[in-house]
């Protein structure tokens, strides 16, 4: 990721919303959540930030 797509991720509530979510579901060991969070953010970012992976 380039230095301003990391920049808008960073400050995006969407991606800061999922990336919570992810870490909630880790801590209650929740793995199909964990995977869908990561999946979720996934098509964030290429729908919003225009970043493949």
């Amino acid at each position: 990721m380039t230095d301003s797509r990391t920049a808008r991720a960073a400050v995006c509530q969407d991606c800061q919303e999922l990336d919570r979510a992810e870490a909630a579901a880790r801590v209650e060991q929740d793995a199909s959540r964990v995977t869908d969070c990561r999946v979720l953010r996934a098509r964030h970012l290429v729908a919003e930030h225009e970043e493949r992976s």
